[in-house]
Order: C-alpha cells, then sequence, then structure tokens
C-alpha cells in the first residue's frame, strides 16, 4: 500500500433518527486497525432531517408545498389533508424534549415531540409524493418501489421526486462538503429497504458532482437486492452510478478496496467485491467470505454527529456474533444464507465481548447486541463477568426462549444491567410451532417470560399469525396466549406471515401445503412472494379483527412502544416492567379522568370534496360510508382519520380545555353508557389528550417509578 486514500462513508435517509447505526463505524474501525486513514463518517439521515427546518429550506418547503396543493390527482389531494403549515418552532421544541433527559420521560411532552415531528415529516414529504412519509421516518413508497420494480428504481423522475424533500440539504450541505473534501473514495451503507431508493439518488448527484470518485456500496440491502434479483445479470443495471460493491460482510473487502486504490489498482481479490463491468474486472473466487469475528476491533463511536440524534443520552449498536446459533425456523431467511435459514454462526468469546462492552460503556450508556440471537451460555458468563467486574451499562439483546432462563440466571442478568430482551414466540399453537422447527412449548415461553418478568427484565415479544395451514382456531390461540400472559411482555404483537425465496417454507413448499408460489406482478427483486393455500381471505380477517384487540404499542419505530429502538430501552430503564402500562393507560379512560381537562389533539378541517374522502377511504381501507357521512380530523401528528359527522358536537366541547364530568353535563341528553363509548372513542384514537397538570398536581405517570433508576 503506497497510500491510504481518502475516504467518505454515508449513512442515507430515510431511517431512525435516534441514534447511529453501527455498519460504518464497524468498516473504519477495522480499517483503521490495519493502518488507514480514519473515514469521514457521515449520517445523511439525521443531517438532513435537521436541514429540513433551516431558514433557507423552510422557504424552500413552503413553496414546494404551494406547488404541490395545486395538483388535480385525487390521491395526491387525499394525502396533502395529513399536511398542515410547517411549524418551525413546533420541531424545534420537539428536538429539545428528545434531546433533554428530564422532559423526555414527561409523557405529555414526549407524546407533542413525537406528534411534532411527524407532521413536520408529512409536510415535508408532501415535497415529494404526498403521503410518502408515514409515522415520522416511515417510508409509504409507490407501489412499484415497494414490490422492486428495476424500471421504477432506475427511473430518475420517480427517484428524484421520492428525494426532492431532502433537495436543500444535498445542494447546500452535502455535495458542496463532499466537494470541499477532496475525497478518493465514497461509500454508501444501505442497510434498510427503504434506504435504497434515497440511496441510488444520491449516487446520482454525488457521480455529477465527483465523476472520478471511486464510489461504493455495502450493507444489507445491497446484499438483498443481490440474493432476491430474479436476473443477477441486471445487478448494475440498478447500481449503475457505482464502481463497485460490497456483498455480504465488509470489513476486509472494504479494506481491500482501500489497498487496491492506494496502489493504484483495481479491488479484484476479495470475493465479497462486485465491480461494474465497465472496469472490465472479473471477482476472482467464486465463494462468499465471512469474518473472523476475533480479528475485528472494539467498533469506534466517536465521529458519529451525537448531538443530533433525538435521544437524551447515547445507545450503540454492537454485533458479537453472527448468524443464528440454532438456524432451523422454517420461516427465516435471513443474510446471505446457502443451505440454512441465517448466514454461518459465529460467536466471540466472552472475553472479548467484555473487553468491548467495558470499552463501549464508557462512550454510551446502552448498548444494545445487533444480532440474530445470543448464546444462552455466552449470555450468563457474560452477566457473571459485568458483575464481577462492575461495568456501568444498560444492555439489551434477542434471545430464545429457552428453559435454561431460570429466575436465578434472569435476577443474574438484571444485576448485569439487562434492560429488556427481545424474543421471537412465533405462535402459541403447538402445531405451528413444530411446522416452524421452533423448539419451544407454550408452557415454557410462558414459564421464561414469567421469570424474566419477575427479575424486572422487560420481554418485547413478536410472533406471528398466517403461517400456512394455520386455522381459525389455532391463530387465536396466539392471540389468546398474549391476552391471557399480558402482564409477563411489555411491548411487540403478532405480526402476518411473510413468505420469502429463502426460507425452508418456499424450497419445500408441498410440506407446508401451499402452492402457486409466485413474484408480485411486475417485481424483479424477490423480497416477498405470493402463494396459494386453503384458508380463505374470511379467516383472515376474522384472525386480523382478534389482533387489534390487543395493546401493541402506541407508536411504530422509531418511537417508544415499538420493539428494539433507543427509545423503547430508555423508557425501560425508567419504568421497568410498569412501563406498558404506562403507555396504555395514555390512550385509555381511567377513573381519574372524569375531572381531568382534555383539548383536542388535533382540528377538524373544513368540509372537503366528497371524491377526495372518498378516495381517502379508499387509501385508508376505511368504512365505505358516503363521504357526507364522514369529516376529515387531522391529528396533531398530521394523521387524518375519517370521523363519524355525529361526533362533531362532541369534537367541539373541548374546542377549549374541559373535563369529561363537564363534557358530560353538556352532553346531558345521552345516556351515560352512551357517552362513555364516545369519550373512549375519542381517547383511543387520540382525537382529544389530556391537558398536562403542573406543579403538585403533575400526573404520577411523568416520575420515575419506585426502584428504578432514572436513565
Amino acid at each position: 500500500m503506497t497510500s491510504s486514500p481518502n475516504a467518505a462513508l454515508i449513512y442515507p435517509p430515510l431511517t431512525d433518527p435516534t441514534s447511529g447505526y453501527h455498519s460504518l463505524n464497524y468498516l473504519d474501525s477495522y480499517a483503521r486497525s490495519v493502518g488507514h486513514r480514519p473515514a469521514t463518517v457521515i449520517d445523511a439521515n439525521i443531517e438532513a432531517f435537521h436541514h429540513s427546518y433551516t431558514p433557507s429550506a423552510l422557504a424552500w418547503l413552503d413553496q414546494a408545498l404551494s406547488a404541490a396543493r395545486t395538483t388535480t390527482d385525487l390521491t395526491e389531494r387525499a394525502h396533502l389533508l395529513q399536511t398542515g403549515t410547517p411549524d418551525p418552532e413546533a420541531i424545534r421544541d420537539a428536538v429539545a424534549t428528545f434531546q433533554d433527559p428530564e422532559r423526555f420521560f414527561d409523557l405529555d411532552a414526549y407524546h407533542r415531540a413525537v406528534d411534532g415531528v411527524s407532521a413536520w415529516m408529512s409536510c415535508l414529504g408532501g415535497a415529494g409524493f404526498p403521503g410518502q412519509f408515514q409515522n415520522g421516518f416511515q417510508l409509504n413508497a409507490p407501489r412499484e418501489i415497494e414490490i422492486g420494480s428495476l424500471r421504477a428504481l432506475t427511473d430518475p423522475a420517480v427517484l428524484s421526486r421520492l428525494s426532492r424533500p431532502f433537495t436543500p440539504y444535498y445542494q447546500e450541505s452535502l455535495l458542496p462538503r463532499l466537494r470541499a473534501g477532496n475525497f478518493d473514495l465514497v461509500g454508501i451503507s444501505i442497510t434498510y429497504q427503504w434506504q435504497l431508493p434515497f440511496a441510488l439518488w444520491l449516487a446520482r448527484l454525488i457521480r455529477q458532482t465527483l465523476p472520478d470518485v471511486f464510489l461504493i456500496a455495502g450493507g444489507t440491502e445491497v446484499s438483498d437486492c443481490f440474493k432476491n434479483l430474479r436476473d443477477k445479470k441486471r445487478l448494475f443495471e440498478l447500481f449503475a452510478d457505482f464502481d463497485g460493491l460490497v456483498v455480504g460482510e465488509g470489513e476486509s473487502a472494504y479494506t481491500e478496496i482501500l489497498d487496491a486504490l492506494g496502489a493504484g489498482t483495481l479491488p479484484t481479490k476479495h470475493p465479497n467485491v462486485r465491480l461494474h463491468p465497465k472496469h472490465g474486472a472479473v471477482r476472482a473466487l467464486p465463494m462468499l467470505h465471512y469474518e473472523k469475528l476475533g480479528e475485528l476491533p472494539t467498533p469506534d463511536f466517536s465521529n458519529l454527529p451525537w448531538d443530533m440524534y433525538l435521544s437524551p443520552t447515547r445507545f450503540v449498536y454492537y454485533s458479537p456474533t453472527r448468524g443464528c446459533y440454532w438456524n432451523k425456523c422454517t420461516f427465516c431467511d435471513y443474510g446471505l444464507n446457502t443451505d440454512g435459514p441465517t448466514s454461518p454462526w459465529r460467536q466471540d468469546t466472552v472475553d472479548r465481548m467484555i473487553r468491548d462492552v467495558e470499552e463501549l460503556s464508557k462512550f454510551a450508556q446502552f448498548v444494545y447486541f445487533s444480532v440474530d440471537v445470543l448464546a444462552p451460555a455466552a449470555i450468563l458468563r457474560f452477566a457473571e463477568k459485568v458483575v464481577e467486574r462492575g461495568i456501568d451499562v444498560r444492555w439489551g439483546a434477542e434471545i430464545r426462549l429457552e428453559k435454561y432462563w431460570s429466575d436465578e440466571r434472569c435476577e443474574l442478568l438484571k444485576q448485569a444491567g439487562c434492560t429488556a430482551i427481545s424474543v421471537g414466540f412465533e405462535s402459541g399453537n403447538q402445531r405451528i410451532l413444530d411446522l416452524i422447527d421452533k423448539g419451544t412449548r407454550p408452557a415454557q415461553v410462558r414459564q421464561t417470560m414469567s421469570s424474566m418478568h419477575k427479575a424486572g427484565i422487560g420481554v418485547q415479544i413478536m410472533g406471528f399469525t398466517g403461517f400456512p395451514t394455520e386455522t381459525l382456531d389455532e391463530a387465536r390461540e396466539s392471540v389468546s396466549f398474549l391476552r391471557d400472559n399480558r402482564e409477563l411482555w411489555t411491548f411487540g404483537g403478532l405480526g402476518e406471515f411473510v413468505l420469502t425465496p429463502g426460507a425452508i417454507v418456499a424450497k419445500q413448499p408441498d410440506r407446508f401445503g401451499i402452492s402457486g408460489i409466485r413474484s408480485f406482478e411486475g417485481a424483479d427483486i424477490d423480497r416477498t412472494l405470493l402463494f396459494d393455500e386453503p384458508i380463505t381471505q374470511t379467516v383472515r380477517d376474522e384472525v386480523m379483527a382478534d389482533k387489534l384487540s390487543l395493546y401493541m404499542g402506541e407508536y411504530p419505530r422509531p418511537w417508544v412502544s415499538s420493539t428494539d429502538t433507543p427509545h423503547t430501552f430508555f423508557y425501560h430503564d425508567r419504568y421497568g416492567t410498569a412501563v406498558s402500562d404506562l403507555l396504555e393507560r395514555s390512550v385509555r379512560r381511567g377513573p381519574d379522568d372524569e375531572d381531568r381537562e382534555f383539548v383536542l389533539d388535533g382540528e377538524l378541517l373544513p368540509d372537503q370534496d366528497p371524491d377526495v374522502l372518498r378516495r381517502l377511504a379508499e387509501i385508508q381501507r376505511a368504512n365505505s360510508d358516503e363521504p357526507g357521512d364522514r369529516v376529515a380530523f387531522r391529528r396533531a401528528d398530521g394523521r387524518v382519520m375519517l370521523l363519524p359527522r355525529r361526533t362533531v358536537p362532541f369534537l367541539k366541547i373541548f374546542t377549549t380545555a374541559s373535563t369529561i364530568a363537564d363534557a358530560r353535563r353538556r352532553a346531558w341528553m345521552l345516556p351515560a353508557e352512551s357517552a362513555d363509548r364516545i369519550w373512549d372513542f375519542l381517547i383511543a384514537r387520540r382525537a382529544i389528550r389530556r391537558v398536562p397538570v403542573t406543579g403538585d398536581r403533575k400526573h404520577t405517570c411523568n416520575a420515575p417509578m419506585p426502584g428504578r433508576a432514572a436513565a
């Protein structure tokens, strides 16, 4: 190596803004450990968010929304109902709340902050495809993007419009910074599917700005595209602006690229590096390379913009294992697996885990083990050493619900700083568990959950219905399992089974009673597949109705009540296993609410075009009442709900702060039970919210639970 190239590594939108992801830091830390100069790490996701409410970006947004509102397209007009007037002061206050270690745990303030960010992102999305951002940082992509159509993913008009909300950031901040940096290499890490379209457009802008830079991409989504692309020859049709891709694990591949560029050659030796055909180079080795974890240094996260993230304290991700030691579940399909559900299982030594976590704990209070699963014996030895060495750290991980976890062992985990664990219980029915090859029994799962709960460790539980051949009664066993054991888990719930190409179910369809496996029409990247089975849509609808009766958390990712997110772990640490009750009370009418003041949590929109309301109902798959029977109510978070017109008089009661008792008197003509149903309806849908109480009357849910340490 004659010189060390000057590299910039970018993490693109759209993803979690509450903490930095670890992929780029693992690459950079490894490269530095073998002698390369530090890279410039750029979290474009969080930088673009903060840039969006600068004065110049706000002026741009006002013009973009004015133009968007001239559309005659019914779908766009329906989505634009969620776009209010951008409020930069509200978004600054929301950021301040998220970053304040006290206001963050004031549930009233936290709710307002989430609503503020979600409403802001709804406005920002109106500059692209109206409605493209939901719940803040989730992408509601055009269908062709969602199913993986190469035609859409390579269409400049589609990509530029989707990325339009970030135009001021790119033009005023990121691209000038790259121009001034004199970089030899720019790398983009694409972890999630919803980062892909933004990364592809960003690559085009970088190529136009720096035509001679060596541009590479890597990350889980790049590997998934390689794995699931129906025609592998079209890989660089998708990634046309890149010089090369890292497919699979990236530490040594990234270093190989730096070595080659430093020597003035092309990186042709590493099996995980795929070069663009324009370079005329052929990959030398036919197999993928999996890293030896013992050769990886402790990751250094100091070069991330920690003052920008929407959190009151640091939260880092750490990966001491790769793959899954069980590696049998028939629905699973993760990583560059070959003959198994996941990539090969590897686990670092406990001594190295302790070394890394002890070092990381000096930098961040929270460490999350970002792995497929941790082996029980290793977790226990790790916990013993944490207690022995007195390491002050809060941590969580995904584990299997093994009977290994006794009350005493769970208590040890808690003493070692374990805040919450995530588990896949998958199903409450034994036949389905056996088909999945999960190796567990519901009674055993309950026992393990009970031991964790007794120790004060939050259990975030994940399962799904709709596994092939599952009957209505079997699906209801899963719902009943969660309902009957509600006190033992904090967040999570039941999703829906999806079939992926690498899963054992897809490879052995006859064994699972399915047929007609096929791609979505127009898809080129087969992330999920369609299939036929004897279970009817009526059964699925009944199951969905049962699942909706469970309280599975108020907010989706990345906010509190989603599994495996920084905010959820912070609240677990503050409130312990009572955290789910705390949040559930916010959307339930309680015994103390009769004399509590409530106020509208949004606004009734003026009468809308019936065709627009009808289209919104179709988008939301809402009840097909005549539009004249519905009114549009935009909540503080930007979500538009179609409410029965008969609720309007009751909503108007809360235009100014009013107690439930006062509202009851004003609605004297209604029987008490009918009035209660209305108040419950409005509170549950967050159409009205409690007025924050200050001073001595401050609501008890805003104070730490007894015996729980504050974060």
